[in-house]
């Protein structure tokens, strides 16, 4: 399983927006004035070098300036840190789920453990987005019933 900090993606994150703006060949100032001071230069300093989190509001805000979408500034940011983090799950729960939705995954669980493999896997997103399909499920949706249906508890 794959661990990544946050700080690490707060960085991530300053690093693409500097980019953003060096590749419009935009300085800091002149971008401050475009958004009429909001934000501030040294606003946009602190996001760029991540020297305090952003909320939401202020990643909205910065996607804004540069026509992107908060997903899409998130997403460029965690491919700069190759974050992909697999989702914990207990295959002996999953296995023994009588959630209907869930049954081709609870059947691939029995099989695993059948064959002598690990009671907790980390599924990987092409893992998950296979699973979804056999389930007839949106990614999102196959997600959270297995964090409800075979959660990990360390």
């Amino acid at each position: 399983m794959t661990t990544t900090d946050t700080g690490e993606l707060a960085h991530a994150v300053g690093a693409e927006l500097q980019q953003q703006r060096e590749n419009r060949g935009w300085s800091r100032p002149a971008l401050a004035a475009w958004s009429d001071g909001r934000p501030t230069v040294r606003t946009l300093i602190t996001w760029e070098k991540a020297t305090r989190s952003m909320s939401l509001r202020q990643l909205g805000t910065a996607a804004r300036l540069y026509q992107l979408r908060p997903s899409g500034l998130l997403a460029r940011a965690e491919r700069r840190i190759g974050w992909d983090p697999d989702l914990p799950v207990d295959l002996t729960a999953l296995a023994a789920t009588q959630h209907d939705e869930l049954r081709p995954v609870a059947q691939w669980a029995q099989d695993i453990l059948y064959a002598g493999g690990s009671p907790i896997r980390g599924l990987t997103t092409d893992t998950l987005a296979a699973m979804a399909d056999s389930c007839r499920l949106s990614i999102a949706h196959l997600t959270i019933l297995l964090t409800t249906e075979a959660p990990v508890h360390l």
